[in-house]
């Protein structure tokens, strides 16, 4: 119980930094349970007890640079004391989205849609797609290839690196790389949702990241245990509609902020 109420106490009352700056103004604002976090473009307005985690400050000039949350698995539903237990395990990665809305990400985001390989700096001819286990869901995969390995290739090699690692190359040329996989949802032609998941020798713990963007300059990067992909989808969708309600909500109150400038700041962290 002591676990669980720290934690709670812990989500509503912590902002955690990317650099700590006190000096700094803090345009983070928390009255009635919900805070208020602007973020580049955008604003969110996040229930602190249950979504919220927390928010990073640029150590410069103290804006928000990113925002977590958490939620269950697979209904995408806030934390409570019910399921804190499901979420975060003692030992394991817990049935939970980590949830992270990183701003300052524009190159990210106008590469988002660059099918297959999105925000990966890859070339488009490494990447191989291959059947997917998830087509049910509507999900194409891929995955990235080892490039050609010329003769002038192996003389710099043979320099840089060694006669083993010139043969390791040669014998990986063409081949698929095993230690990542990649999957995509589209929709209207245009990428909607791009997932990267690990497969090391983590089994079904193997962590994968979902990508979609929530503005011109925000990226949603999410993180869950490879045994949810059969549920992907379905919780990419919730969550995406979760993320679009708080963010309707913290456009509205800078609106309204906007329009009563003078209207007392005084629940601000």
């Amino acid at each position: 119980m002591k676990q669980i109420l720290g934690f709670a106490l812990a989500a509503l009352l912590t902002l955690t930094a990317c650099d700590r700056s006190p000096t700094l103004p803090n345009p983070v604002e928390s009255k009635d349970g919900v805070s208020y976090i602007p973020i580049d473009d955008t604003a969110f307005l996040i229930p602190e007890k249950t979504w919220l985690k927390g928010a990073g400050r640029n150590s410069t000039d103290g804006l928000v640079c990113c925002i977590d949350l958490h939620a269950t698995i697979p209904d995408v539903q806030p934390w409570s004391k019910a399921r804190h237990e499901e979420m975060y395990w003692q030992h394991g990665p817990g049935k939970r989205l980590d949830v992270y809305l990183k701003g300052d990400r524009p190159d990210q985001v106008e590469r988002f849609y660059d099918i297959p390989q999105s925000i990966f700096s890859v070339s488009i001819s490494s990447m191989v797609e291959e059947p997917s286990e998830l087509a049910a869901q509507g999900l194409r995969k891929y995955r990235q290839y080892w490039p050609a390995y010329s003769e002038k290739d192996a003389e710099r090699g043979l320099a840089q690196f060694g006669a083993a690692h010139v043969e390791s190359r040669r014998r990986s040329a063409g081949k698929p790389m095993m230690d990542s996989a990649y999957y995509e949802l589209l929709e209207d032609g245009r990428m909607k949702y791009f997932i990267r998941c690990n497969e090391g020798s983590g089994g079904l713990f193997e962590g994968c990241h979902l990508y979609f963007p929530v503005s011109k300059t925000v990226i949603a990067e999410v993180h869950f245990v490879a045994d949810h992909l059969k549920h992907v989808v379905s919780m990419a969708d919730k969550l995406s509609a979760k993320l679009q309600e708080f963010q309707a909500a913290g456009l509205a109150y800078r609106r309204t902020q906007s329009s009563n400038p003078n209207e007392s700041k005084s629940g601000s962290k």
